[in-house]
């Protein structure tokens, strides 16, 4: 979202138009759709915050569809939320997570080849004590993941990070003796699991779904520490206020796309230089339009954890003037684009936003404007 020039492009950036990516190597804001998953899903939210923060990829497919005797091609993006997953499937979405980066390697898998999409994720969760593998030496990397190994997994992951220390609730399917009995009940004391009354089920293959939300739940109950809010703020306001300085200039294409780079990620990267694109190819020539910022804005840290955090930014208003006179159009308003800033802590380090949330009474307000401008 362009501040200043979003009145400007108003009815292509509230609808998402994709436009080609500056480089093929991106994401594009195609490819953070779930097309398969509705808001009325128990884990709409995590699955949606996994995606948008580069932590899970969805499924690419194929779709093709007929209306009013026009064949339609597009890609769909699956993220196939109940369908089973696999241990190396898992082990990468855990190393995403917590954007994990190798240290000593503490085991060799026989049956995991360096030529393997999974091989990095795997050795990176061996050096940390993540995975133990198999007595035969072997990983089974494309087996589907029980309950009980991804338990155990997660409690070996966040041993260091969160408290373990209330008492889990003994399940009666729960071996004492087994190897994830320990794991199984701290990790239910911690809220992380759930079982199914009295059982667990440790030996059922879990979802794709269930592990997003039990990985959610560990990253929520890390402490975040309070020496990180000024940067975190620091991003945020950067992010407004560089580009209400650049938007006044259409020549400050190359600031634009590096501030983006340097404040957002995942989703919120891609929708910006999608927008920075249109705007490009954008032709107002025939037109003219104004925008004002009015007033001060504010931003405040409303959550924080070790890898997460979101900050509510209140009274960012800005007056907008369009006219075109050779369509006979013109629009004169105020926008309040107040709301949330989602942010994930990067592997470097640094705290990036990766999706902003509009009060829901102002977006509505964007979309009437958008409205307008259609009909005209």
């Amino acid at each position: 979202m362009k501040v200043l020039q979003l009145a400007i492009l108003l009815v292509f950036t509230v609808c998402f138009i994709t436009v080609t990516p500056a480089s093929a190597a991106e994401k594009t804001i195609d490819q953070y759709y779930m097309d398969d998953v509705s808001y009325e899903h128990g884990a709409y939210e995590q699955l949606e915050r996994f995606l948008y923060a580069n932590i899970i990829d969805g499924y690419e497919e194929p779709t093709v569809y007929e209306e009013d005797g026009e064949v339609y091609e597009f890609t769909s993006i699956l993220l196939k939320p109940e369908n089973s997953i696999t241990r190396a499937q898992f082990t990468k979405i855990l190393v995403n997570a917590m954007n994990l980066t190798s240290g000593d390697i503490k085991k060799e898998f026989s049956d995991v080849k360096s030529s393997a999409w999974y091989y990095d994720f795997v050795q990176i969760a061996s050096s940390k004590g993540i995975i133990t593998g198999k007595e035969d030496g072997t990983f089974k990397p494309n087996d589907k993941i029980t309950r009980a190994q991804m338990a155990a997994m997660i409690y070996r992951a966040f041993n260091e990070t969160v408290d373990f220390s209330k008492t889990g609730k003994i399940f009666n399917d729960v071996n004492p003796n087994s190897y994830s009995y320990e794991a199984i009940v701290k990790t239910a004391g911690a809220g992380i699991v759930n079982g199914y009354g009295e059982t667990f089920k440790p030996n059922d293959f879990a979802k794709r779904s269930h592990a997003v939300l039990m990985i959610d739940r560990a990253l929520h109950l890390e402490s975040g520490v309070a020496e990180d809010e000024a940067s975190i703020i620091a991003t945020v306001n950067r992010y407004i206020d560089k580009e209400f300085e650049f938007s006044s200039d259409t020549e400050n294409v190359e600031d634009m796309d590096a501030l983006y780079r340097e404040t957002t990620t995942g989703y919120y990267l891609a929708y910006s230089l999608d927008s920075q694109l249109l705007l490009e190819d954008a032709d107002f020539s025939t037109g003219s339009s104004s925008s004002q910022k009015i007033g001060e804005y504010s931003s405040k840290l409303i959550s924080l954890n070790k890898r997460f955090a979101a900050v509510k930014i209140d009274d960012l208003k800005v007056h907008i003037k369009m006219n075109d006179p050779e369509i006979n159009f013109n629009l004169e308003m105020t926008l309040d684009l107040s709301g949330t800033a989602y942010l994930k802590k990067t592997e470097d380090g640094l705290w990036k936003i990766y999706n902003l949330v509009y009060d829901e009474e102002d977006y509505d307000n964007m979309m009437t404007a958008a409205a307008a401008m259609e009909e005209q």
